[in-house]
């Protein structure tokens, strides 16, 4: 064969000049492989098809990424499980067609992601009673006119912080560093006659924790609601956070907010944050705790001002409460009668249950429900009575799980491999079974398995046996964190009942696995699926370094033979390193 020495020469400067690029960007000069070793080289994609214009954004990033050797794509969209109750459904299939015709052309695979237990949003769009149920149990109610009202079980002692000595707030557990990082201010302040105000924390506490603290004693399995106002001036931090910890068990793990143009916007790491009077609002569960430490305050404080007032708790049974077969609502006198709904008291629901701002989004903030006596009820004036019920538990952001096990559930899985089937047409189907962080207390779990971990091993292999009947033998794909003993699948995760161990076992040999979460154990995880027979990919990047990153990764795998693709995953819609990313991992001239 001839080959044309000037050719020759403009393929080594071109590789040459990748080498200098590679150089200079700090990322390895030679990658893990040339690109065969991976069969699959994917990107992850997250795009609302109810806007046109994003078809267009994607079209031209999928052709960037298929210049650069990318040959599948990992599509997810809100909406693949709500798009036919849309207004307007036709537009979200004909957009959702184009993306399939457009990766047809450029020969890429359609993998969907489906089945969202982990972030139930979409799935809590078609129905808010099916979150994930925690217990409330024997709540006491009394009887004040043609209401039961809750009593209280739990007290914080100066939450207004008007008790003190020096700047010093009395009946704390502790307060940091009072008197040069931590101040009772007299001059701002929201309720009585003082605030606390942590100022300028990081140059008085090599931590940069400006916290307080308060031991309460609290009922068992009850609901609270913490209350407390807070402003902010220039204020950096790693997270503000009101935390709530029952055995050294984390009982309260949602975000804080701040207002922005009227509405309410959750809030992790501060720079420079400047806000006015917001009151915070935040729940947690008691469980089997009679005691618990409840606390206010930033971690990883570095400078500006942080101001505290009007620190409260109160019972709050019913709020979001959730009423569906499986999750019974009792109400029982001291006597053992049972009352009975719609007889003894009216109906209890929460109108403002998962709808702010929009159906399957949850607040804390809602006034909760009255409960109501009937005209002939059997309660009596002052008789106390009490609630067992369940509800719904806010994570981070705003996260919340949907039932593992309710019958419709499933149905609704059905529902959306049916539309995506008809409107997609996919080549696979990625199971979303990632960070499903409340778990495991529903009665008919309870006494159905013998922990959590079986509870998800039967979820995932009905979920599984969903895909095979709606679509055949179509590949199926699954995060690996809730299925790996060495990351989320253990003892003690987040609010999951018991343990996730086992969970394993549900996941059929020809499930592939979406191997995420680097670190020491990344590479026990890898080989512990693949001694469990599973092909596995790496979703890589993060929205970090690519070389780190893939220098990682790269001693993770070695040796581990079950490794069959490699993902480009960004959170942050952050693809500026896309090419930097292929040409790392899979060495293209």
């Amino acid at each position: 064969m001839h080959t044309n020495p000037q050719s020759l020469r403009n393929v080594n400067n071109a590789l040459l000049l990748e080498l200098l690029i590679l150089f200079l960007l700090g990322l390895p000069t030679v990658g893990v492989a040339e690109a065969g070793r991976f069969s699959k080289r994917w990107v992850y994609v997250s795009s609302n098809l109810y806007v046109d214009a994003n078809l267009e954004e994607l079209e031209r990033l999928l052709v960037r990424a298929q210049k650069a050797g990318y040959n599948g794509v990992l599509f997810n969209d809100y909406k693949t499980f709500t798009w036919w109750q849309l207004d307007n459904a036709r537009r979200w299939e004909k957009n959702a067609q184009q993306v399939r015709a457009i990766t047809r052309r450029l020969g890429m695979e359609l993998v969907v992601c489906v089945f969202p237990f982990g972030y139930a949003g979409p799935l809590l769009w078609h129905d808010v009673n099916l979150a994930s149920g925690m217990p409330v149990k024997n709540a006491p109610l009394k009887r004040v006119g043609d209401e039961l009202k809750p009593l209280p079980t739990a007290v914080l002692v100066n939450g207004s912080f008007e008790q003190y000595t020096d700047h010093h707030a009395l009946h704390y557990a502790f307060q940091d560093a009072p008197g040069t990082g931590s101040f009772i201010d007299h001059n701002v302040k929201k309720e009585g006659e003082v605030s606390i105000r942590f100022e300028d924390i990081g140059a008085v506490n090599s931590s940069g924790n400006g916290r307080l603290c308060q031991q309460i004693e609290v009922r068992p399995w009850q609901q609270y609601r913490i209350r407390i106002w807070m402003k902010t001036q220039d204020l950096t931090g790693d997270e503000i956070k009101l935390l709530v910890l029952g055995r050294g068990r984390t009982l309260q793990w949602q975000h804080l907010q701040v207002k922005i143009e009227g509405q309410y916007h959750y809030i992790g790491q501060v720079n420079h944050l400047s806000t006015d009077w917001v009151e915070q609002s935040v729940t947690f569960n008691s469980l089997d705790n009679e005691t618990v430490m409840v606390y206010a305050g930033i971690w990883g404080g570095r400078t500006g001002k942080l101001w505290w007032d009007d620190w409260r708790i109160e019972a709050a049974p019913v709020l979001n409460v959730l009423r569906r077969d499986a999750l019974p609502l009792t109400i029982t006198g001291e006597n053992g009668v049972v009352y009975e709904e719609e007889r003894d008291f009216e109906r209890i629901t929460d109108p403002s249950l998962g709808c702010t701002p929009w159906p399957g989004s949850y607040d804390t903030r809602h006034n909760m429900p009255l409960i109501r006596v009937t005209a002939d009820t059997r309660i009596a004036p002052d008789e106390i009575v009490y609630l067992s019920c369940y509800h719904p538990v806010l994570i981070y952001s705003g996260q919340v799980n949907c039932s593992l096990s309710d019958p419709k559930v499933f149905a609704l899985c059905r529902q959306q491999i049916d539309y995506t089937e008809s409107a997609l047409q996919p080549d696979g189907y990625f199971m979303s079974h990632d960070e499903i962080r409340c778990a495991g207390w529903e009665p008919d779990q309870i006494k159905t398995f013998e922990s959590t971990g079986q509870l998800l091993a039967y979820n995932v292999q009905t979920c599984y046996q969903i895909i095979r009947q709606a679509a055949g033998q179509k590949p199926v794909y699954i995060w690996s964190d809730m299925f790996d003993p060495y990351h989320n699948a253990r003892d003690g995760y987040y609010l999951v009942n018991n343990t996730l161990a086992g969970s394993w076992e549900g996941l059929a040999k020809d499930i592939s696995v979406m191997k995420w979460g680097g670190g020491e154990h990344a590479r026990d995880g890898l080989v512990f699926f693949a001694e469990r027979g599973h092909t596995q990919l790496i979703a890589a990047y993060y929205d970090g370094n690519v070389g780190e990153d893939y220098r990682m990764w790269n001693a993770a795998i070695e040796g581990v033979d079950s490794i069959d693709g490699v993902m480009y995953t960004t959170w942050q819609n952050d693809f500026s390193a896309l090419e930097a990313f292929a040409s790392c991992w899979w060495n293209r001239p």
